[in-house]
């Protein structure tokens, strides 16, 4: 690594100029991670078709009862609708841990091992673009799951104009209160986005400028600042452990909050 200056990432993926500047580091990173995903998935589906019994088995079906209980139970034991949505809330929870255990294996190799990486690879959720992009899906089944259960005009009218109320003050109040939650949506968006995002971003952020630090106080011993730099690496890991708990926790319940009336 070197100990010029710490790599601070742009907020969105750069263009790599050996492929072009077709395909940024981002796109590079998460063909590399999908790859991965599919032979993860590939040896989940043998072990779980397999009757063998073996660890790798007894894990996947651990993971999976896990999940269902505590997805039902947060849907009040709604089993059908807790089924329906179970792929959903599993694939996003995986897809945001699992993106941020492949950005630490980034992050160790570019910042331990070749800075020169970094052009090729970065962590996918420190792109914004990404974030964005997993925010407006969970709204997207956000909204269709509300508007499959409220009818559409009915929602939409609840929004634009919910001109409802007893006497004319309430009813006015009724429709800047729709206005405000149909601008919520965009906010929803927001939240959900910026807040993996900034957090994700700020870890790298802060590994980088901790190991350029490490490398600076310990540069006659032997790179031994590799070895200082491991705590905050065990205390990354748990923050993409939480992140992926929370994102997918907000996505539940904004998916059971669609079935209550507006």
């Amino acid at each position: 690594m070197s100990a010029t200056w710490p790599h601070i990432p742009q907020l969105q993926g750069e263009r790599i100029e050996s492929f072009g500047n077709i395909i940024s580091n981002t796109n590079f990173s998460t063909i590399i991670f999908f790859f991965i995903i599919l032979a993860i998935a590939i040896m989940a589906n043998r072990a779980l078709k397999s009757k063998k019994k073996s660890k790798l088995r007894t894990f996947f079906l651990s993971f999976i009862k896990l999940a269902d209980e505590q997805i039902r139970s947060a849907f009040s034991n709604d089993k059908t609708f807790s089924r329906k949505y179970f792929p959903l809330i599993v694939w996003l929870f995986l897809i945001v841990f699992l993106w941020n255990l492949w950005g630490l294996v980034i992050d160790w190799v570019g910042s331990s091992i070749s800075g020169d990486l970094f052009y090729y690879l970065r962590p996918i959720h420190s792109d914004l673009n990404t974030t964005v992009a997993l925010a407006l899906l969970v709204v997207v089944v956000f909204l269709g799951v509300w508007v499959k259960t409220h009818w559409g005009w009915s929602y939409a009218k609840s929004f634009l104009f919910n001109f409802t109320g007893d006497w004319i003050a309430q009813k006015c109040i009724n429709v800047f209160v729709g206005w405000l939650h149909f601008i919520g949506i965009g906010s929803t968006v927001a939240s959900l986005s910026l807040r993996l995002f900034w957090n994700i971003f700020a870890w790298i952020v802060l590994i980088w400028v901790i190991s350029y630090l490490w490398v600076l106080m310990t540069a006659n011993l032997f790179e031994f600042w590799r070895f200082l730099s491991i705590p905050f690496w065990f205390f990354e890991l748990f923050v993409a452990i939480v992140q992926a708990l929370v994102f997918a926790l907000l996505a539940l319940s904004y998916i059971w909050q669609a079935r209550e009336e507006h």
